[in-house]
């Protein structure tokens, strides 16, 4: 299978014959796909292709792939689409499908493929750095995005791109149910998939710790230490809403995780604060 991250530069460019290539979107463009998978709607496809600059036919860059390209909805110019057998799927296995990758994944299962090689499916939120990366497909620092974007927090990042999160969940899923039927699943170098997501990160936790997961222990032994013999406050956070925010609807969103602490203070200090 061969997706749109950086190590699908890791995929062969020859296969023996009873290997098929699955790919994702365009990588027909760049390597001799079996089968690709588009399920994202035409609607959308069509748009994203044909805006400003980047002005693309993807309707005939389809068809000239001359091969079987599985969609949600067969596309009425395009006669080698495939509508993708989604009632079967769904009969047969649980409803989770956040991305192609899934539906490719879960039909891989279903025709009973013994070995699933992934390239270009990467999962990444690290570069090999340790630097947090913006998105996970595009292997560009959090540190050099966030120059060009100053309006962007990490918050934002968050919220925006909470569906790379989405996507990473259902990846290992797929491939957790795949491995359960006794199906063999290989990562490339370079994706997350069923590894640790910083590269410092270790497999076998309560075996092994990481040199990050040291670092946050001291950080949470020294605190409690200053803490217990007075040397430092115990510090909370506080979350205030917005002025005219209905109370309950911020509590909701407090609850949930989705609104960080206005401040952080001792309790004499919020005390002080509050009178």
């Amino acid at each position: 299978m061969v997706g749109l991250g950086p190590s699908a530069v890791e995929c062969p460019m020859t296969k023996s014959d009873d290997t098929e290539v699955f790919g994702i979107q365009y990588t027909y463009e760049n390597w001799k796909l079996d089968r690709c998978f588009m399920m994202d709607s035409e609607e959308w496809i069509i748009a994203k292709n044909h805006s400003f600059s980047n002005i693309k036919d993807v309707e005939e860059d389809m068809r000239k792939a001359g091969i079987p390209i599985y969609v949600s909805k067969k596309w009425k110019n395009v006669p080698n689409t495939v509508e993708y057998p989604i009632e079967e799927i769904k009969a047969k296995f649980p409803h989770y499908f956040m991305d192609s990758f899934s539906y490719m994944f879960a039909l891989a299962i279903h025709e009973g493929f013994e070995r699933i090689e992934l390239y270009g499916i990467d999962f990444r939120y690290f570069n090999e750095l340790g630097e947090l990366i913006w998105r996970p497909e595009a292997g560009s620092p959090w540190a050099d995005f966030i120059k060009k974007h100053p309006d962007w927090n990490f918050e934002t990042f968050m919220h925006k791109q909470h569906n790379w999160l989405d996507e990473t969940h259902c990846g290992a899923f797929w491939v957790g149910l795949a491995i359960g039927k006794g199906i063999e699943v290989v990562t490339s170098h370079r994706s997350s998939l069923m590894k640790p997501i910083h590269p410092q990160g270790v497999k076998l936790y309560g075996y092994e710790v990481s040199p990050l997961i040291e670092e946050q222990r001291k950080e949470i032994l020294n605190r409690k230490k200053k803490i217990e013999i007075k040397q430092e406050p115990m510090r909370v956070g506080i979350h205030r809403p917005q002025p005219g925010e209905d109370k309950e609807e911020f509590l909701k969103r407090v609850r949930a995780g989705l609104v960080p602490p206005t401040f952080y203070g001792s309790i004499k200090e919020i005390i002080e604060t509050t009178k």
